[in-house]
């Protein structure tokens, strides 16, 4: 007996190895398909999904239908925001890429502010933006490293930068001038011209904008009561050599001042009664 348990006890290391090497396989087989899920799994993640997002949900500037722009912005802004931004690397089915094109869009100087971003079938996307329009040219005589000499810089109704080179010489004479001694932009396109009395100017040549041609204005310029007044106080210039006394900006007139609707009545009103017959006589406002 104490043979036959021996022989027993010596089998029984070998029998465990059996019974792993049956086992194993079957346990191989499940751990295998299970490998190659997960695998597959992360391999679409960090590559497959990206591809095929690159590939069918790429944005593009062709893509991207924006606000048709006014006759007087010559360049297509698309290509620009688009390559200055890096939407290239953007996918339409990020969650935030609406957020981010409106983002790229905002920082475009000629636009004044993203009104929507919607996302179109096949990865199109349309793009309603609301532009800056150009209200006056400032007249520079400058001494700067830079820029010698005399220069013009477009500007908004805010006082903001534009993209000035986009305008001929001819454009830039047919828009109104503002003339304000020892005066050169702090920043670029884009930000406000960083003097109060730009900023002012270009409030008045924007209330005056829609009856230009009714008033001749040619220029706007400080007024000598600036020194002393509160706010800056302008002047303009019609085309045919009178001078019209303005005031205060919109918004900003001191106690007892019309309104800008209120005098541009009053100017148009004598201007009808004296179409032209006075040049070089200041008239002003009551």
């Amino acid at each position: 007996m104490k043979g036959d348990d021996r022989n027993q006890e010596s089998q029984r290391p070998a029998r465990r190895i059996l019974q792993r090497l049956v086992k194993a396989p079957a346990a191989w087989a499940m751990v295998w398909p299970a490998a190659l899920v997960i695998g597959g799994y992360v391999a679409w993640q960090n590559w497959g999904a990206q591809h095929v997002a690159k590939k069918y949900y790429a944005i593009t500037p062709e893509k991207m239908h924006v606000t048709a722009r006014p006759d007087y912005i010559d360049t297509d802004i698309a290509p620009t925001v688009y390559s200055d931004s890096r939407l290239d690397q953007l996918s339409m089915l990020d969650p935030s890429a609406a957020g981010r094109i409106a983002s790229a869009f905002s920082f475009h100087p000629w636009v004044h502010r993203v009104l929507a971003v919607s996302k179109l079938p096949g990865g199109e996307v349309d793009v309603h933006v609301q532009y800056r329009r150009p209200v006056a040219m400032v007249f520079v005589i400058s001494r700067h490293s830079e820029v010698q000499g005399r220069s013009f810089f477009a500007i908004d109704e805010e006082g903001v930068l534009l993209p000035t080179k986009e305008f001929s010489r001819e454009e830039t004479m047919n828009y109104v001038h503002i003339e304000v001694p020892d005066v050169y932009p702090t920043g670029g396109v884009g930000s406000t011209f960083g003097d109060a009395r730009i900023t002012g100017a270009a409030k008045v040549a924007a209330a005056i904008e829609p009856h230009r041609a009714i008033l001749k204005l040619k220029s706007i310029r400080l007024d000598e009561t600036s020194r002393t007044a509160p706010v800056p106080q302008y002047e303009f210039s019609t085309s045919d050599g009178r001078d019209f006394f303005w005031g205060s900006p919109p918004g900003e007139e001191m106690y007892g001042e019309p309104k800008s609707d209120i005098k541009i009545r009053q100017l148009i009103e004598r201007i009808a009664s004296d179409p032209g017959k006075e040049p070089g006589k200041r008239i002003g406002l009551k």
